[in-house]
C-alpha cells in the first residue's frame, strides 16, 4: 500500500455533453459566499445533488426520462395515438409525476422498476469529475434525488471503503448518523437496487411525505440542523420544487443558509427564489456545467490554504478531511473468484421449528425444517460451555444438540458443500430468534463447523448499505487497549497485558502499521476518546474485563465502565475495519445461560433481555468486521495466544475469517475449548494488509 498522505488535487475538468467551445475556455470563476465556506469548514454543509449532476456522466435528466418511459409504455403496452399526444401534451406541461403514475399502472410495478433501472444504472460509465471532487469535500453529509450510484462509487474510488449509504427505508440508521455526526449518503427518493425505496410518482411521494412520519421527522431535522447547498437542479424540477415546499411548510420562520448552484437562470427567477425560498442562487452560464467540478475544486483550494491557527477544532477536522488520502478498499467480496464466494447458510426459527436454506454460489442447495425440538434443548447444551476445558465433554454435548436442532437433512448437506474445501467461507445469516446460539459449534463429521470452515455472521437487523465498509489506510493504525485494572490486583490481567505488548509489536514488526497501546492507568476514558479522534484506528482491539450492567454492555477502563452506548459516536464517526474485544461476552450471551445462578446471574439475566451488545452495537456503527466471544471461561492464558495466532495471520494478509480459523487450530492443540467460543460478525473476506505485504 502506498504511504498515508494528501493525495493530488484533480484538475477541474469540463462534464460529460459539454461543448468543445466550452471546454477550451476557462471554466466560469464563480463566487465562494463566505458563510458557505464557513459550514463546509465546520461541518455543518450538506451536498443535495440534483438529476443535472448526475446528467454529467450521461444520465437522463427528468424529461428526458419521462419521455423514455412515455416511449416505452406505449410501445409495450400498445397504446393508440390519442393516449400519445395527451401524453406529449402533459410532458410539455411539465406533468411529469402525473405521467410517471399513468405509466406505472399500465406496465405494472415490477416491469416499471426494470425500466427505471435499464435507463438510469450507471454501469460502465466512468464517475465525473464534479461527484470525486464533491465526496472529497467534508460536507457533513451528501443527499441525493438520483437513483444512480455514482457518489458511491466516487467515495469507493477517491476515499476506499464504501459510504454508509441510507434510503427512506433506514430511519433507525439514519436518526442514530444524525445524533453522532457521522458523514453519509442518503438516496432521499430511493436506490436502484431496492425497488421498494423508489420514488418516482406523485403516489410515491405522497406516500413518502405523508406515510412515512420516521422519515419525514429525520429529514425534516437533517434540514434544520444544516446548511444547504443544492447542486443540479432547476425550477422546471419536480424534485426540487418538493424541496422547497417541505422546506416552507416546515420552516415558517428560521432556515439555515441555503445556496443553489445553476445553470442558466435569470434575475427575476434569482429574486424568487431568495423572497420566497430564501434560497442565495450562485448562477453560471448556460451550458457551462464545468463551472460546477471548478467551484468545488475552488472550495476545496480555499480550504486547504485556510491557516490552521484561525480554524477552532471542527474547522481543522474538516480541513484535515479535505485531503483525506484514498484508501484500499477492503470489500474483497466485491467482485470475488468463484472460490472465495462465500457458502451461505440462513436459520430462522418459525412455527416451532429451525428453518434452514443453504446456498452455495448462488444457487440453492438444500432446504429443510428442523425437528420440533423444544428451544431449551439447545438451549440448555449451551451452558455447558461455560465448564471450559474438556473438549470431549462439553463441546460435544453442544455440538450434538445443535445438529439435532437443525436436523441430519441439512447437516449432511452441509458437509457435502464443505468437503475437500477446508477453509472455505461460510457466511450465516441468522434472525434474531436464532443470533444467541453458538451455530459455530455445530459438529460437521469429526471438528466443528468452525474447524473446517472459514466462518462468519452477516449483520442482524440492519442492511449492508446502511453500515457501509470502512476503508484500511497505510500505514494500518492500530489501537491495541489492554489489562486496564491492573492496579486492582484481585482484577488484574497478566495475560492480557502481555497480549496487548505483543499484538502491539507484531503490528509494529510487520513493516505496515503503527500502534495507540493504552495499558493499565493509561487506559482512561479521555484517553480512548483522543486515540478515535487523532488516531483514527483500522484496528481496535480490547484485552481486559467486560460485562453487562443493568442496562447495556460496558467495557471496564481505569477510570470508569465504558458502555456501548458511551462508544457508539466513536465507532460511528471512526468506523475500525477490525474490532476485536478478547473478553467475557462480548459477542453474545448463550440463550442457555440465564438460570444458572451465581453471583453475576442478575447482570448476565439483563443482558439476555434485549440489553445492546457490542456485536449489535459494532454493525450498526458501521465497523467492517467484530469479533467477540459467548462464553464467560474464556481463560486469560489461552485467550492472549488466541489473539496472537489470529493478528500474525491477519498480518500476513489473511482474511479475518481465515485468520480466525487459522487461531481456531490452538483448540486441538492445546485440548482446550477456549479457541472456540469466539464468532465474527461483518465481512469475513475483508483484509487489513495485501497477502505478502507484510514481513
Amino acid at each position: 500500500m502506498p504511504a498515508r498522505k494528501p493525495p493530488e488535487a484533480p484538475a477541474p475538468v469540463a462534464g460529460a455533453g459539454v461543448t468543445a467551445a466550452a471546454a477550451a475556455n476557462p471554466a466560469p470563476e464563480l463566487p465562494i459566499p463566505p458563510q458557505l465556506l464557513q459550514h463546509l469548514r465546520e461541518r455543518r454543509l450538506l451536498l443535495f445533488a440534483g438529476a443535472g449532476l448526475s446528467a454529467q456522466a450521461g444520465l437522463p435528466t427528468w424529461r428526458s426520462l419521462v419521455q423514455d418511459v412515455v416511449d416505452a409504455t406505449i410501445a409495450e403496452t400498445m397504446q393508440g395515438e390519442e393516449s400519445r399526444r395527451e401524453l406529449e401534451s402533459m410532458i410539455a406541461a411539465g406533468k411529469w409525476l402525473q405521467i410517471a403514475d399513468h405509466c406505472k399502472l399500465k406496465l405494472g410495478p415490477g416491469e416499471y422498476a426494470r425500466l427505471l433501472g435499464e435507463r438510469l444504472s450507471d454501469s460502465g460509465r466512468p464517475v465525473p469529475e464534479a461527484h470525486r471532487l464533491a465526496v472529497r469535500l467534508p460536507f457533513a453529509a451528501w443527499v441525493t434525488t438520483n437513483y444512480d450510484k455514482l457518489l458511491e462509487r466516487a467515495y469507493a474510488e477517491e476515499r476506499g471503503g464504501l459510504p454508509k449509504t441510507l434510503t427512506s427505508l433506514d430511519t433507525e440508521a439514519l436518526g442514530r448518523l444524525l445524533f453522532d455526526g457521522a458523514p453519509f449518503v442518503l438516496k432521499a427518493h430511493g436506490d436502484l437496487d431496492k425497488p421498494d425505496s423508489l420514488v418516482f410518482t406523485s403516489r410515491d411521494y405522497r406516500d413518502l411525505i405523508h406515510g412515512n412520519a420516521a422519515f419525514s421527522a429525520a429529514f425534516s431535522s437533517i434540514l434544520l440542523t444544516h446548511s444547504v447547498l443544492f447542486v443540479g437542479y432547476s425550477l422546471a424540477d419536480p424534485d426540487f420544487n418538493l424541496l422547497l415546499d417541505r422546506q416552507l411548510l416546515t420552516f415558517r420562520g428560521f432556515a439555515p443558509e441555503r445556496y443553489a448552484l445553476m445553470s442558466g437562470i435569470g434575475k427575476v427567477e434569482e429574486e424568487y427564489l431568495w423572497r420566497v425560498c430564501q434560497i442565495r442562487v450562485i448562477a453560471y452560464p448556460e451550458g457551462r456545467h464545468e463551472a460546477v467540478p471548478a467551484f468545488f475544486q475552488r472550495l476545496a483550494d480555499r480550504l486547504a490554504a485556510a491557516p490552521a491557527a484561525t480554524l477552532g477544532s471542527a474547522a481543522r477536522a474538516a480541513s484535515v478531511a479535505v485531503a483525506t488520502p484514498a484508501r484500499r478498499a477492503t470489500r474483497a467480496a466485491s467482485a470475488p473468484a468463484a472460490a472465495a464466494t462465500p457458502a451461505v447458510l440462513a436459520l430462522d426459527w418459525r412455527e416451532g421449528a429451525l428453518q434452514a436454506m443453504l446456498s452455495d454460489r448462488g444457487k440453492v442447495v438444500a432446504t429443510a425444517s428442523g425437528p420440533r425440538e423444544a428451544w431449551a434443548a439447545p438451549a440448555a447444551a449451551s451452558r455447558a460451555l461455560e465448564s471450559g476445558s474438556a473438549r470431549e465433554g462439553s463441546l460435544a454435548e453442544c455440538s450434538a444438540a445443535l445438529g439435532r436442532t437443525l436436523g441430519p437433512v441439512m447437516v449432511k448437506a452441509l458437509g457435502s458443500v464443505l468437503k475437500g474445501q477446508h477453509g472455505r467461507l461460510l457466511r450465516l445469516d441468522l434472525t434474531r430468534e436464532v443470533e444467541r446460539l453458538p451455530w459455530e459449534l455445530l459438529a460437521a463429521g469429526s471438528r466443528t463447523l468452525a474447524e473446517l470452515a472459514a466462518v462468519y455472521r452477516a449483520p442482524v437487523g440492519v442492511s449492508e448499505s446502511a453500515r457501509g465498509l470502512p476503508a484500511v489506510g497505510s500505514p494500518l493504525r492500530a489501537l491495541v487497549v489492554a489489562d486496564t485494572m491492573s492496579a486492582q490486583p484481585a482484577l488484574a490481567l497478566p495475560g492480557a497485558a502481555a497480549e496487548g505488548r505483543a499484538v502491539a509489536a507484531e503490528v509494529r514488526g510487520s513493516g505496515v502499521g503503527e500502534v495507540r497501546l493504552l495499558i493499565g492507568p493509561e487506559a482512561t476514558h479521555d484517553a480512548l476518546a483522543r486515540a478515535f479522534d487523532e488516531f483514527d484506528p483500522d484496528v481496535f482491539h480490547f484485552a481486559g474485563h467486560a460485562w453487562f450492567d443493568e442496562h447495556e454492555a460496558y467495557l471496564e477502563l481505569a477510570d470508569r465502565h465504558l458502555t456501548a452506548t458511551m462508544m457508539r459516536p466513536w465507532l460511528t464517526r471512526h468506523s475500525p475495519a477490525f474490532m476485536f474485544l478478547n473478553s467475557h461476552y462480548t459477542a453474545f450471551i448463550p440463550a442457555g445461560v440465564e438460570g444458572q445462578g451465581g453471583a453475576h446471574a442478575e447482570a448476565v439475566s439483563a443482558g439476555l433481555r434485549g440489553r445492546p451488545g457490542f456485536a449489535d452495537l459494532a454493525m450498526r456503527s458501521g465497523v467492517g468486521a467484530f469479533l467477540g466471544t459467548y462464553s464467560g471461561a474464556i481463560d486469560d492464558a489461552g485467550a492472549s495466544d488466541f489473539a496472537l495466532v489470529l493478528f500474525r495471520a491477519l498480518l500476513q494478509g489473511e482474511s479475518v475469517a481465515g485468520a480466525l480459523r487459522a487461531a481456531r487450530a490452538l483448540a486441538r492443540e492445546q485440548r482446550s475449548t477456549t479457541a472456540l467460543l469466539y464468532c465474527l460478525y461483518g465481512e469475513g473476506a475483508l483484509r487489513l494488509v495485501d497477502a505478502g505485504e507484510g514481513a
